[in-house]
């Protein structure tokens, strides 16, 4: 006989592998991350492995051949929900389109710009200050659509204050 189920089954459900597959594949879908570019933040925040294993165990996690592990998921949910607290923070973002087709916009004193590229893609960089000598975080992959940059560009600006941050602290 089925038992109905409570509270302590559904806050305590253990997710299938392939429920956490796609959770995965839906999380780098909303943060626009391609496994590349998640290997590259890993990587950035001091991933003792190499690169290569980094990416291929992203790419297997994706396909399905091994498990999404617990670890992966966590930083994956971090980096949603610094997302969505970002896009939460600046819902009307303006952007200005200039004369040669670029867009750009102000956040918090950082300047964003998106360039339009070959192709119909896009590329997207920032900075802290109008001047030459200000800092700029590196710049990220083409991007496919204006949408797809736009929704990244809060990444950007949060990327450059977290580099920032670390200079500042490494620099005491």
């Amino acid at each position: 006989m089925n038992q109905p189920a409570t509270p302590d089954d559904i806050f305590h459900h253990e997710p299938t592998p392939e429920e956490q597959r796609q959770k995965l594949i839906a999380a780098l879908g909303e943060l626009t991350l391609s496994p590349a570019d998640l290997a590259r933040h890993l990587d950035k925040n001091q991933d003792y492995r190499d690169f290569s294993a980094t990416i291929r165990s992203i790419q297997r996690m994706i396909a399905g051949e091994t498990r999404v592990s617990g670890e992966m998921m966590v930083i994956v949910n971090m980096l949603l929900r610094q997302h969505r607290r970002l896009k939460a923070r600046y819902p009307d973002l303006i952007w200005e389109r200039t004369e040669h087709g670029t867009y750009c916009t102000q956040v918090e004193g950082w300047f964003v710009y998106i360039s339009p590229q070959t192709r119909g893609r896009w590329i997207l960089s920032c900075r802290n200050g109008p001047g030459p000598k200000d800092y700029s975080p590196p710049f990220g992959r083409w991007l496919d659509s204006l949408e797809e940059a736009k929704n990244k560009a809060l990444a950007c600006v949060e990327e450059g204050m977290n580099d920032l941050a670390e200079l500042a602290y490494e620099q005491r």
